[in-house]
């Protein structure tokens, strides 16, 4: 195992409960790794700490590698070179496990159609355990649940990088936009990592795609033309030719031709329509009945982090959007919130052009830009770049942190009007996830209603 994270620690335990000679190796010292070194040496697993070099894979039979650790590392690499197997954690779990899978991918909205699909199926009283990038490994459901639960596993590129025979009975692609091109040396090769989540589909198998998408039709017309593949199910929220689920003035057409109102879906935005027809198509396509699909969509809660409102106050709402981790995230969010909207973007850059933003910042009437983190100077510089070109745009104030810029925007937003955290960057330069960060902004919110200063905690 290379990558002590959550699907490296718990593919090393699972492999050692049955029976493998497993080492678990990671860059970081074995006094960095705290609780997580206990559990693996516990399971009987070796713990093999920095340098990584290719030497590990002697006698290894198998490499199973974690969705943060590149190709390039030493061990991956060498085992490459040897033709010796590199699995990542879903295709282990899914080597290891009986169920049924429903796999979820795209740039944007991947977690909120996880567990959309999570909340549908306990709705029609069908047993389901939602896994994988949503937070749970999937590894983890080894000998902990029965063959007959539906696995809904939400899966990244990183993920999808070394499956090979995973095949799950239905698949989902909602998007592919710019995203870590920090790792990915191409948008080609990003869109690939996702596709690989269709590989292995055949007859009986369902791929249901955004027709609204352009990556996404490509992959349709590839399987539609794949001899013994996938039923391919399109769907769209531009009532687009084709599609077999679709929005249309306000409604959504289901498959089984159930009108809807969008009104009546618990998610806002435009972006979330596209989330609610592929959740509720795949849903259907696995033989789930149309009237617990449509109650689902009904009574969704939503995810935290995701367009959640975090509160209201002096008649100015607080909109948490921490999960917007790249710009075409925060487009929708921006889309979702087009007027009088203050948003607060920054942290560390994943590779992103950032015109776009400041395009939309100009045409949806925003009232504020606050850049904090690592990328707030690359994030101003392609507003002065937009400006330049045309008229409306607003340069953003550098605040620094999430607190300052919480403060400057309360300042400067009007009663009715919205402050979105919606950062379009990772949150690794000043927290450990995009929980922190939103939780951190709960509490900022928190603080302002109670009447105390963002930054005075």
């Amino acid at each position: 195992m290379v990558g002590a994270g959550l699907s490296g620690v718990e593919s090393a335990v699972v492999m050692s409960d049955l029976g493998y000679g497993v080492t678990l190796s990671d860059s970081r010292d074995r006094s960095e790794l705290g609780a997580a070194a206990i559990r693996v040496e516990e399971a009987g697993a070796e713990l093999s700490g920095p340098p990584q070099t290719g030497d590990l894979i002697k006698g290894m039979d198998l490499v199973v590698k974690s969705p943060g650790v590149p190709a390039e590392n030493a061990i991956v690499a060498a085992a490459y070179h040897a033709a010796i197997p590199v699995w990542s954690e879903v295709e282990l779990a899914y080597r290891l496990l009986p169920n049924s899978f429903i796999g979820v991918t795209g740039t944007n909205g991947k977690t909120t159609t996880a567990a959309l699909l999570g909340h549908i199926f306990r709705v029609a009283g069908r047993p389901v355990r939602v896994l994988g990038n949503i937070g749970e490994p999937v590894v983890s459901a080894v000998g902990r649940v029965s063959p007959d639960e539906e696995l809904v596993v939400e899966l990244s590129s990183f993920q999808l990088e070394d499956v090979h025979e995973f095949r799950p009975a239905a698949a989902i692609l909602l998007n592919v936009t710019q995203d870590h091109l920090d790792r990915h040396p191409t948008m080609e090769h990003y869109f690939r990592s996702k596709g690989r989540l269709f590989a292995r589909q055949s007859v009986g198998d369902s791929a249901v795609l955004n027709l609204d998408d352009e990556y996404a039709r490509r992959l349709g017309r590839e399987l539609t033309d794949k001899e013994g593949g996938p039923v391919v199910a399109y769907i769209s929220a531009q009532d687009s030719e084709g599609a077999q689920s679709f929005v249309r003035r306000g409604d959504l057409f289901l498959v089984g031709t159930r009108t809807l109102a969008v009104e009546e879906v618990s998610l806002r935005g435009p972006h979330n329509m596209e989330n609610c027809l592929a959740a509720a198509t795949a849903a259907l396509h696995r033989d789930v009945e149309l009237e617990a699909v449509v109650e689902g969509l009904r009574s969704f809660p939503g995810v935290p982090h995701r367009l959640r409102v975090a509160g209201i106050v002096a008649g100015v709402e607080y909109v948490n959007d921490s999960k917007a981790t790249n710009v075409g995230a925060a487009l929708k969010a921006l889309a979702a919130y087009p007027e009088g909207t203050h948003v607060i973007l920054g942290g560390r850059d994943k590779g992103s052009d950032y015109f776009p933003l400041a395009w939309a910042c100009a045409h949806l009437g925003v009232r504020g830009v606050y850049a904090i983190g690592e990328a707030a100077p690359l994030i101003v510089d392609a507003f002065r770049r937009a400006a330049d070109h045309m008229g409306g745009v607003s340069i953003p104030e550098t605040c620094g942190t999430l607190e300052v810029a919480v403060r400057r925007a309360s300042e400067n937003a009007e009663w009715g009007e919205v402050v979105l955290l919606a950062p379009a960057c990772s949150s690794f330069d000043q927290f450990r996830s995009f929980e922190e960060r939103g939780n951190r902004f709960l509490e900022l919110v928190e603080d302002l209603r109670r009447g105390a200063s963002p930054d005075e905690r």
